[in-house]
Parts: structure tokens; C-alpha cells; sequence
């Protein structure tokens, strides 16, 4: 007989523990999450298209180090005065190489580092740059020296253009590379010299 509340109704049927469903148990190996990228843009807009690829703060300043300030490496990065933390960056770097704006390749000095530079994609964001250095002079007070503020200002796409060329050459070895002429000998080495 079946178990009745005082208004006279069933009592619900509560399931044994040995009845229950077993609960899945997490695996190991989490589920690959997609990058937002690799859905496809949300638009054909122009302007959603760049977004998409440079579009947060840290990237631009990522591409504004590389341009602008010299800096190079991780460790350059981290030092600027904006304080990047270093997930944010490492994400950041893997990002900008992925979508065809930075490279990197191996420090020479040591194997452990890597070096970034801008691609030819990358260096033609510099009228952009340009042009938001040129509109954030106009709007706020900012650290830019009136000399290269002025000198901007006077023929903007001259430096645009010089500074897409500056890093296009920028590419070369740290010491010249020397060929060295050798000149057969007429004498025969031999490993039983002597014997």
C-alpha cells in the first residue's frame, strides 16, 4: 500500500540509491574549445574584418611595440609601461602569427627565445597607426614629443610609408657576414701521419 499525505494524495516515489543512473564522470581530456576565428568573420564589413584580427587593445599595442618602440620579445613586451600580463600576451603573439600580422624564429643568442617581427601585413598597418596617433594628439594630452608630432603632422602618409619601409629592411644579420676564400693545398693529410 502506498504511503498517503494527511490531504489524502500519493507521497512522490523517491528511487533507491541503487536505482539512480550513474552520473558520467569527467574525462581527462576537455572538450576543444573553437576559436572565434575559425567560425568565419561575422560580416564582410571592412571594418569588422580588421576588428577581428586586431581589434582589442592589446594587439595594437603588441604591433605599436614592433613598429614603433623596437621591442622584440616576450620579455621586451611585458616591459612596457602598459603591463600586459603574460597569458594575455602569449595568447596575444599566438594570435597575431596565426592571422599573418608577426613572425617569430629563434633567438641566435639563445634558443630558448623567440624573436617577433611584423609581416608585410602587419608593417602595412602603419598608416592606421598613424592616423590613430594623429586623432588621439587631437582629443587627449599624450607623451608624443611636438617635434615628431609636428613633423607627423605635416606629411603623415611620407611617414606612413618610410616606417612600412623601415621594417621591411630592418631584417638583417647582427655582424656582416665575411666570405672566407680557402685555398687547396698541395700537401695530402693523412690520418697515419707518422706511421
Amino acid at each position: 500500500m502506498a504511503k498517503t499525505s494527511p490531504a489524502g494524495k500519493s507521497a512522490p516515489k523517491v528511487a533507491t540509491k541503487s536505482a539512480r543512473k550513474p552520473v558520467a564522470k569527467a574525462t581527462a581530456k576537455p572538450a576543444p574549445v573553437k576559436d572565434a576565428t575559425a567560425r568565419g568573420p561575422r560580416s564582410k564589413c571592412p571594418i569588422n574584418l580588421m576588428l577581428e584580427v586586431v581589434g582589442d587593445s592589446w594587439s595594437l599595442l603588441i604591433i605599436r611595440d614592433l613598429m614603433f618602440k623596437g621591442r622584440s620579445t616576450y620579455k621586451a613586451f611585458l616591459g612596457a609601461e602598459e603591463k600586459i600580463a603574460t597569458n594575455i600576451l602569449a595568447d596575444r603573439l599566438v594570435k597575431l602569427e596565426a592571422a599573418g600580422l608577426i613572425s617569430k624564429t629563434t633567438d641566435p643568442e639563445d634558443a630558448r627565445k623567440f624573436i617577433y617581427k611584423l609581416t608585410e601585413k602587419g608593417a602595412d598597418l602603419a598608416p592606421l597607426l598613424v592616423e590613430m596617433m594623429l586623432w588621439s594628439n587631437k582629443y587627449h594630452i599624450t607623451d608624443t614629443p611636438k617635434d615628431f608630432l609636428a613633423s607627423l603632422q605635416k606629411n603623415k602618409t611620407a611617414f606612413a610609408t618610410r616606417v612600412v619601409k623601415d621594417i621591411n629592411t630592418s631584417v638583417a644579420p647582427k655582424a656582416p657576414v665575411v666570405p672566407v676564400k680557402i685555398e687547396p693545398k698541395d700537401e695530402t693529410l693523412s690520418l697515419f701521419d707518422g706511421f
